[in-house]
């Protein structure tokens, strides 16, 4: 049977479509992320706006014609951040539901749950009896996950994103250094709250902000999910790669890396700037970085209940 699994994000819609196989294997035939930045302005106006809707539901619809393409049996949708804090969510859902697609909305406990569930469906091998911790830094909210090989130790979210910070603290194009570092405190002060245990062997980290510097690291102009699976993105890297977009406009980013998408030109040095800190916060020169995320999680918890 063939199945796809929509994760609508703060930033990001993305889908994936995989026909499942035996002992929770799948074969994923079409896997597709666009920003549709739907939690934009959210932050000021605890709304979702109606451009933002509109670019979603737009997105939805080409998602659609790709099940009904690949002949889903069936879709599977959730919503996190963007949609879970946005008092007009409920216009953005029944428009979804007229295109016949049912979105659940899930709290952060849930996000963070089911995204462990897609980082060991790609990493089970390589994390086998490590002690380890994840982070998924989206547009609206930050999952963070413990781990001990298979097994979840604990979780917590941060309710900041990329965008909530980009909007909150950014202010120039290319930021300030105050502005970065005005946004990184404000972040790790939201993090040393849970005092998370760091006396681990591996961080992990998926999510656009984490690819997307692993495929810049890559030399990639056309993304690859093979290649950005398991790589070991190093804390000079990502150095690296800060010192070139800090210096550079939104436009000018999109020229300089065609891999970045146009949408995330602007989050991508606020993100990036705290990926470096997380590093140094848990004391890692390298993180791993996977596709595995809520999207896949979806499948493996709807699909996988008895064998994974």
């Amino acid at each position: 049977m063939i199945f796809s699994s929509i994760d609508i994000g703060t930033n990001t819609i993305r889908i994936q479509i995989a026909k499942k196989g035996d002992n929770c294997t799948f074969e994923f035939l079409y896997r597709e992320s666009k920003i549709a930045r739907l939690g934009q302005g959210l932050l000021k106006n605890g709304c979702l706006s109606e451009k933002s809707i509109k670019r979603a539901i737009d997105i939805l619809k080409k998602y659609l014609s790709l099940s009904k393409k690949y002949k889903a049996d069936k879709i599977f949708a959730c919503a996190t951040s963007a949609v879970r804090e946005a008092k007009n969510s409920n216009e953005f859902l029944d428009k979804a539901k007229q295109l016949e697609i049912n979105i659940s909305v899930i709290d952060s406990d849930k996000e963070a749950y089911l995204t462990h569930k897609g980082i060991t469906y790609f990493l089970k091998d390589t994390l086998n009896n490590l002690k380890w911790a994840a982070f998924d830094l989206g547009g609206g909210s930050t999952e963070f996950i413990f781990s001990k090989g298979k097994k979840l130790t604990g979780t917590f979210s941060i309710p900041l994103g990329v965008v909530k910070l980009l909007e909150r603290f950014i202010k120039h194009d290319p930021p300030s250094k105050e502005e970065l570092e005005n946004a990184t405190s404000f972040f790790m002060d939201n993090l040393n709250i849970y005092n998370p245990e760091k006396n681990i062997d591996v961080l992990v980290a998926n999510a656009g902000t984490v690819t997307s510097l692993a495929a810049i690291d890559l030399g990639l102009e056309n993304y690859s999910y093979n290649k950005t699976e398991g790589y070991k993105l190093t804390l000079q890297s990502v150095d690296k790669i800060l010192n070139k977009i800090m210096k550079l406009n939104a436009e000018q980013r999109l020229k300089e890396f065609r891999i970045l998408e146009k949408g995330r030109e602007d989050v991508i040095v606020v993100g990036a700037y705290l990926v470096k800190n997380l590093m140094n916060y848990f004391k890692k020169k390298y993180i791993i970085t996977t596709n595995g995320s809520l999207r896949e999680g979806i499948l493996v918890e709807e699909l996988c209940r008895e064998e994974y």
